[in-house]
């Protein structure tokens, strides 16, 4: 039996590191609100947990996807019930792990043997902070460095971040765990605000340090969706052609790979595409051998975000193979979960608020 759940405040879970977390509003309300996506990527009669079942019904009904697999949905109050009543193997996906679902689920009655162990959870969470980016860019960039752009650096010391602003350079600044661009803030030609100093502070007091970048010339957005499986290995399942708005997810195209991959060949030669590819397999596998042989981990969804970034001095782009690692589930995996079969066929996805919930497009 599989039990998917979704849980988007997952990134802000795993910055407070707190098992009785409770989520801000707009989090809860979008957890509340799409609480059926699990149901797209889910097998047969699987079991989604959700917090009103005639809303999760009728919104699923609703959605035109082309693969709409019958489930179970029930809430976490029913959790208990529905174990109960079957024998049968148990798997949980959630979005993503963090203390906070796993306290959920095992409130909810959910086997301690089925979760994975608090100290997995918090290998997890290390693994997801912004400073693995950095080593993994380093090594996916090693000999191809004209081909690509990307750097980062941790600081620790709010002394140390505030002499580089003396230089003038724009520069990105990141929380190392953070959600949908609320964790970054800009610094443009050293220009400072006090509140993005204190914001500057609060993340080093809160977090322990602070990412920063430099600012490129961005042309577009993309990632790679993967999945890690129980013996180890990293495998590619496809592109993810995202929007963002000021940081924050906006859309993603469905369209078949081959589609997908095409327009990308505007921008960055495929056979280069696909080494980058390989290379991320391997190194991502390395970075992850860290995490325990347990069960509740043997199938790990996530996904690496990317960017095309034009030259500064002639024409032609870069490719920066690392933006950031999302160690859950993507936007990109349901992007995956409702894209055609056919190469004709072509469409977005948009998550839109209409002042009282938020809906899952398909345009």
């Amino acid at each position: 039996m599989n039990i998917r759940i979704f849980n988007p405040e997952h990134d802000i879970a795993l910055a407070s590191n707190i098992e009785r977390f409770t989520a801000p509003h707009a989090g809860r309300q979008l957890r509340s609100d799409l609480c059926y996506l699990p149901a797209l990527w889910a097998d047969e009669d699987d079991v989604v947990i959700v917090d009103d079942i005639d809303f999760a019904e009728s919104a699923y009904r609703r959605l035109k996807a082309e693969r709409k697999p019958k489930v179970e949905f029930c809430t976490m109050e029913q959790i208990a019930h529905v174990l109960s009543s079957s024998h049968a193997p148990l798997a949980i996906d959630p979005w993503g792990w963090d203390p906070a679902i796993r306290f959920q689920l095992l409130s909810a009655g959910v086997p301690k043997e089925s979760l994975p162990s608090k100290e997995a959870v918090q290998e997890l969470r290390r693994l997801s902070g912004r400073q693995c980016t950095t080593a993994i860019l380093e090594r996916v960039r090693q000999g191809v460095e004209s081909k690509t752009c990307g750097e980062s650096t941790y600081l620790t010391d709010y002394d140390t971040f505030c002499s580089l602003l003396q230089n003038d350079s724009e520069m990105v600044v990141k929380a190392p765990w953070s959600s949908s661009g609320r964790g970054v803030r800009y610094f443009l030609k050293g220009e400072q605000t006090a509140n993005a100093l204190n914001w500057v502070r609060n993340v080093i007091r809160l977090q322990g340090g602070v990412m920063v970048e430099p600012l490129y010339n961005k042309v577009k957005d993309f990632g790679m969706e993967f999945r890690r499986d129980a013996e180890g290995r990293v495998r590619y399942l496809g592109l993810s052609l995202f929007q963002t708005q000021n940081g924050a997810y906006t859309g993603n195209i469905l369209a078949t790979e081959a589609v997908k991959r095409d327009m990308m060949s505007r921008y960055v030669n495929l056979a280069f595409l696909d080494e980058v590819t390989a290379r991320l397999e391997t190194e991502l596998a390395t970075l992850f051998s860290t995490l325990p042989s347990e069960s509740a981990l043997s199938d790990l969804r996530f996904g690496v975000d990317m960017m095309i970034v034009a030259k500064d001095d002639v024409d032609g782009f870069l490719l920066h193979p690392c933006v950031e690692i999302n160690l859950r589930r993507t936007m990109g995996h349901v992007a995956l979960a409702l894209s055609p079969m056919d190469d004709a066929k072509e469409c977005t996805m948009t998550i839109v608020y209409d002042s009282k919930r938020y809906h899952l497009r398909l345009k």
